[in-house]
């Protein structure tokens, strides 16, 4: 559970999980949608490869960690959109920065749920010209490369990575408008940033006109995995009397729309605040649904299905 609160909270700062990078203050120049792609070279390849990035072929490439738990929920969706566009000349690189006798016994034991190409790039060369040229700090980030060679999209890849790449590789995909966009959101989203810091201090506070104010920001403002923080700690750290479970499960609710249902972690967090409302039958569906998602990590897996249990065994009513 402490693992699971970190993570969440971690949020505030990245995406899931803090990537283990140089300082992002280093980079002089930074890099832009449409900006040229960098090659991939001086990577050592544990599972397909080696990759050259062409003109007219598509490219998704990925940094990851095998001591990330949300890169390790992240493998079976990068698989199997791989084989979906497998025929429309995409190709997935998966690329970690740790060394090459960690991540080649950890590709190995995935076997066919990892099928895609697996690299390591242990000096961060390539790193340098994804992650740290574009201000990524959280992982898993994908990046996908265009039939231009230009990187056209930058995110997380349980969010709309497949509904973007379907447009690129129909040629119906906008990147600059759709930076606009994300520009757009990065700018709501520090403000429910400020807000979730300004609602727990306000609560603690005792200051109600304030929390409600804060609230209202983040709900209206807030990102998925921001909402996702947000009512997850509402609901496991904030003392019982002071819990608002239905800001938390509007939260939640809002969160697992963003992501259409498809996020574990999300989905697990949607559960628990419908749990906590008093809506248990909902509830163990929506948790049977975040456990089959959580498929390929242990952990989560075993933290769902203590929940679920849990929801399973309420008294009638509850």
């Amino acid at each position: 559970m402490k693992i699971r609160v970190m993570l969440a909270l971690l949020v505030l700062l990245a995406s899931t999980a803090i990537a283990r990078e140089k300082p992002v203050e280093k980079v002089k120049t930074q890099a832009k949608i449409c900006d040229p792609a960098a090659k991939l070279k001086g990577l050592q390849w544990v599972k397909g490869g080696p990759v050259e990035l062409k003109k007219d072929a598509i490219y998704v490439v990925e940094f990851w960690a095998t001591w990330c738990p949300p890169c390790r929920v992240s493998i079976p969706h990068l698989t199997k959109l791989q084989k979906k566009f497998k025929d429309k000349k995409v190709t997935f690189v998966g690329i970690s920065s740790e060394s090459l006798d960690k991540v080649k016994p950890f590709v190995q034991d995935k076997g066919a749920a990892m099928d895609y190409v697996v690299a390591v790039d242990p000096g961060r060369k390539i790193s340098d010209g994804y992650m740290m040229a574009y201000r990524q700090r959280g992982i898993p980030t994908a990046f996908i490369v265009d039939k231009q060679l230009r990187v056209v999209w930058v995110g997380h890849p349980m969010s709309d990575l497949d509904t973007v790449l379907e447009k690129v590789v129909a040629g119906k995909f906008d990147p600059k408008v759709y930076a606009a966009q994300k520009e757009l959101e990065r700018k709501k989203n520090a403000m429910a940033t400020s807000a979730f810091r300004e609602y727990f201090e306000a609560l603690q506070k005792d200051v109600a006109k304030k929390v409600k104010t804060a609230a209202g920001v983040i709900i209206e403002n807030g990102s998925s995995q921001l909402l996702n923080a947000f009512a997850w700690r509402v609901l496991t750290e904030v003392e019982q009397d002071k819990q608002d479970l239905s800001i938390a499960l509007e939260a939640a609710a809002k969160a697992n729309e963003m992501t259409e249902g498809k996020d574990a972690a999300i989905l697990d967090t949607f559960a628990l605040a419908l749990f906590k409302n008093g809506e248990v039958a909902r509830a163990i569906e929506v948790e049977k649904k975040a456990l089959k998602l959580a498929t390929g990590d242990d952990r989560m897996v075993a933290e769902f299905k203590a929940r679920l249990d849990e929801f399973t065994k309420a008294p009638a009513g509850q």
